[in-house]
C-alpha cells in the first residue's frame, strides 16, 4: 500500500547539513536542510515535518531554547525533535531533553547510525498515527497523503467510505459488535487494494482511499460485492432471514430499517483541480451522501469525459422539495380521516380518503398513484384487511416504491413491519410526529445508478 513520503528539516551548518541531506534522501525521506532558525520558521509556515534535526549550537544560538519554542509553537501533531550535541557533559545532555529534545545524538554521528535512528523515529511516529481500532493510517496521515496528490502532476481518484446505518446495529447488537463489523470494512479495503492506492481510517466507520483514476469503479465495485457477503455473518440467523432490523423511536414509533450496507463517494483530480486536503474531503463526502440514500451497497462519482478511461457513474438527483405530494388516508374512523386530510392538505400535501382496502388498492394503481400511504389496520372490508393490502402492495412491482405508514390501533408492530410497512406508529400519536416521519420519508428522494 502506498505511504506518504516522510519529511526531515535539516537545521545546520552548511557542510553538515548537506551531509546529513545526502544520508536520510537514500531512505527514501523529502528532506529540507537550511543554516538558521529564522529560515527554518519560514518553512514552517507551510511544511509538516514529521522530524527536525538540529544542531545544538547554531549561528551563536541554542538549539535547545528553539526546541522549546517548537514546542510552545507548534500543534499536535508536532514533529519529532532530535537535537545534535557536540558535548561530552552529561548534564548538558540531560538539560536538552528538559527543553524538549525528543532525542540527543553526539556529534559527531557515524552517517550510518544517524540514518537508522532517524528511521527508528519515523517508524514510532508512523504507529502512533495509526488508527487504534483498525490500525489503518489515521487523520494526519491521510492529510499528509492528500497534501502529497495535490502537489503531484499524477491525477488521483479519491474515495469516502463509511457504513449506512451503524446507528441502529449498534442500538441492536451492541457497540463491540458494530467494533467489528468496522474492522470487518477495513479488512476488506485493504484486500481490494493494489500496491499503488492508499488506505486510512479517519474516525469511526468513516475510511478514506486514494487509488489512480482507472482503478476507482472496480475497486469501489469489489467493495460493494465484498461486504455485502461478508456482512451477512454479522447478523443472527432469524435477522439475516427476515431482511430488515427494527429501530425504535418516541411515541412507540417502530420502522422496518434495511441491513447495513456500504456507500461511498468518489472523486477525482482529472475534473477538478484541487488546492486543499480540505475540498477533496469534502467533495467526496458529498457524493457519499448521496450513494447513501440508496438502500443497497453502492457508490456514486463524477460524471467523466468519455476520453477517459475511468468510471462513468452517473448521478440523477432527483430530490424534491416536499409539495404537491400525494397521499392516501385509508381510514375507517370518519373523524380521524377528516382531521388527517385537514391537517395534511394544510401542509400542502394532495390528500385522497378511503376506508376500504380494495378502494385503496384501485387509488394506488391509478395515475397518479400516491407517494404516501396511512394506513389503518383494522379495515371492515369483506375482500381484504389492512394487513393483505400492505401485503398487496409491496408485492407489486409497480406500488412497491409506496411509503406504507401503518398509523393503527393495533398492537401488534411486528405483524405491521412483516406485512411491509415502513412504519408503524401506534395510535394514539401527536400529529407533529406524523409530519415529522411522513416529511422525512418523502425526502428520500435521490435516484442512483448503483453497481448492480
Amino acid at each position: 500500500m502506498m505511504f506518504p513520503k516522510p519529511i526531515i528539516l535539516i537545521i545546520h551548518q552548511t557542510r553538515l547539513a548537506a551531509s546529513y541531506a545526502n544520508t536520510l534522501e537514500r531512505t527514501g525521506a523529502e528532506v529540507h536542510a537550511v543554516t538558521s532558525f529564522q529560515e527554518a520558521n519560514e518553512l514552517l509556515s507551510f511544511l509538516h515535518p514529521d522530524i527536525i534535526l538540529l544542531a545544538s549550537k547554531l549561528n551563536n544560538l541554542d538549539g535547545r531554547e528553539y526546541c522549546q519554542e517548537i514546542r510552545a509553537t507548534i500543534a499536535h501533531p508536532r514533529p519529532v525533535l532530535v537535537l545534535l550535541d557536540s558535548s561530552n557533559d552529561i548534564q548538558d545532555r540531560i538539560n536538552s531533553f528538559r527543553y524538549g529534545a525528543d532525542d540527543v545524538l553526539g556529534e559527531p554521528i557515524d552517517l550510518s547510525e544517524l540514518a537508522i535512528r532517524i528511521m527508528a523515529h519515523l517508524r514510532r511516529r508512523n504507529e502512533e498515527m495509526l488508527n487504534p481500532l483498525t490500525g489503518l493510517p489515521g487523520q494526519q496521515v491521510i492529510r499528509r497523503m492528500l497534501e502529497q496528490t495535490i502537489s503531484s502532476e499524477k491525477p488521483h481518484s479519491y474515495m469516502s467510505i463509511d457504513l449506512n446505518r451503524l446507528r441502529i446495529y449498534n442500538e441492536t447488537y451492541g457497540d463491540l459488535a458494530g467494533d467489528q463489523l468496522i474492522k470487518a470494512l477495513g479488512a476488506i479495503l485493504l484486500d481490494v487494494v493494489s500496491g499503488s492506492s492508499f488506505v486510512g481510517h479517519i474516525e469511526e466507520d468513516d475510511f478514506f482511499l486514494i487509488s489512480s483514476i482507472e482503478q476507482a469503479e472496480s475497486i469501489a465495485k469489489n467493495i460493494c460485492i465484498n461486504f455485502d457477503k461478508i456482512s451477512q455473518s454479522f447478523y443472527p440467523k432469524e435477522d439475516l432471514q427476515r431482511g430488515y432490523l427494527i429501530a425504535l423511536g418516541h411515541g412507540g414509533i417502530r420502522r422496518r430499517v434495511p441491513l447495513i450496507s456500504v456507500a461511498i463517494g468518489i472523486v477525482n483530480s482529472s475534473q477538478k483541480r484541487y488546492t486543499s486536503y480540505v475540498d477533496i474531503l469534502t467533495n467526496a463526502r458529498d457524493y457519499r451522501y448521496l450513494a447513501k440514500s440508496k438502500i443497497v451497497s453502492a457508490y456514486t462519482t463524477e460524471v467523466i469525459e468519455e476520453n477517459t478511461k475511468s468510471a462513468n457513474i452517473k448521478i440523477e438527483d432527483t430530490h424534491e422539495i416536499v409539495l404537491n405530494k400525494n397521499i392516501l388516508v385509508v381510514e375507517p374512523d370518519g373523524a380521524m380521516a377528516c382531521l388527517l386530510q385537514e391537517t395534511l392538505s394544510l401542509e400542502g400535501f394532495s390528500v385522497q380518503v378511503t376506508n376500504a382496502a380494495y378502494d385503496a388498492l384501485k387509488i394506488a394503481k391509478s395515475n397518479p398513484k400516491p407517494d404516501l400511504i396511512l394506513l389503518e389496520s383494522n379495515l371492515m372490508d369483506r375482500y381484504m384487511n389492512g394487513w393483505d393490502l400492505c401485503r398487496s402492495l409491496k408485492e407489486d412491482p409497480l406500488l412497491k416504491s409506496i411509503w406504507i405508514v401503518v398509523v393503527t390501533s393495533n398492537p401488534d408492530q411486528t405483524a405491521a413491519l412483516e406485512a411491509g410497512a415502513d412504519l408503524y406508529l401506534p395510535k394514539p400519536f401527536d400529529l407533529p410526529s406524523l409530519l415529522h416521519e411522513i416529511n422525512a420519508l418523502l425526502n428520500k428522494g435521490y435516484s442512483i445508478h448503483n453497481f448492480i
